[in-house]
């Protein structure tokens, strides 16, 4: 019995110091295999790192090749497009330009012997008043304006009116500027159009003059310039239009006509109030083919008409 109880203690112990020895620092044989087998890949990933390694020095001891380059895209400019941009600044500035004041034209001082004369006038003027102020002082109407030259100068300032304005009569000359609406009939005058025909076409201009000063400095004859002015624009404008176009957009042909001139009559002291275009003639061939289309169409919708008259009354 003793033996017995002394060999189930001894067995006891062991299996006891067996377990604390394997909860100590003992380790399960199946995470010893698992750690074993991550060694190994990561000595293999190692390798592979390492063969790529050459590789990439291989490749960055080259030279980079440059990348092809597309070819670059072809630009189409619309020359139209960049001709009415250009004619749009253009007209910008010369607007910007006439709504400065009047005083446009600058006048040169008079000089030594100039003053001399003015005062002497002056001098004479008060030694016959009250008599020579009948000479002295004209009426302006309100829909006129004055413009005074001093000895051929321009004097600084305003154009005069309405009322009553001061002049030396020997030295001094005055033109009166009607500043009401001005009519001007363009007559007929051939224009060759986008599709190649050649029509005669007359229209009105309206104006007024909005700076006399600077109309009187520009320009010697005001309507004169304003016709050839009218029709050289209707003619470059109307070169970019066909001839149905002319015919059935007379309203915005004449808005475009009307624009254009202000853009350079701004600048001779002049606002172009309306356009019209008042008649198209055209040459007498093609007045008879524009009638015998004309008729075919009437009578090609006459044929249609009748067919289908003639159908519902068959399927009637």
């Amino acid at each position: 019995m003793e033996r017995t109880e002394r060999s189930e203690r001894s067995e006891r112990r062991a299996r006891s110091s067996s377990r604390e020895a394997h909860g100590r620092g003992g380790r399960s044989p199946h995470k010893d295999n698992k750690r074993a087998k991550a060694e190994r890949g990561g000595g293999g990933r190692g390798r592979r790192d390492a063969g790529r390694e050459p590789r990439d020095l291989g490749r960055a001891g080259r030279p980079a090749e440059p990348e092809p380059r597309a070819p670059p895209a072809a630009t189409v400019v619309d020359v139209d497009e960049v001709r009415g941009s250009c004619e749009e600044g253009t007209e910008v500035v010369a607007l910007l330009e006439s709504e400065r004041p009047e005083e446009g034209t600058k006048s040169s001082g008079l000089g030594a012997c100039e003053w001399l004369l003015v005062l002497t006038s002056l001098l004479f003027i008060i030694v016959t008043f009250p008599f020579s102020i009948w000479f002295c002082i004209k009426v302006v109407q309100e829909y006129e304006r004055v413009i005074v030259l001093r000895l051929g100068h321009l004097l600084p300032g305003r154009a005069k009116g309405p009322g009553l304005f001061f002049f030396l009569p020997c030295l001094d000359t005055y033109h009166k500027v009607d500043l009401r609406l001005q009519t001007l009939e363009i007559p007929f005058h051939e224009v060759v159009t986008k599709d190649m025909f050649i029509m005669e076409i007359d229209a009105i201009c309206y104006y007024r003059i909005e700076n006399a000063s600077l109309l009187l400095s520009s320009l010697a004859q005001v309507s004169k310039a304003v016709q050839l002015l009218v029709q050289t624009t209707m003619k470059r404008l109307l070169a970019h239009r066909s001839l149905a176009e002319i015919l059935l957009e007379r309203k915005s042909l004449a808005q475009d006509v009307k624009v254009a001139l202000d853009s350079v009559t701004c600048i001779w002291g002049l606002k172009v109030e309306r356009t019209e275009i008042k008649d198209v003639r055209l040459p007498a061939g093609l007045q008879h083919s524009l009638a015998v289309e004309a008729e075919a169409q009437r009578q090609a919708r006459v044929r249609s008409k009748t067919l289908k008259n003639e159908d519902r009354l068959f399927y009637a």
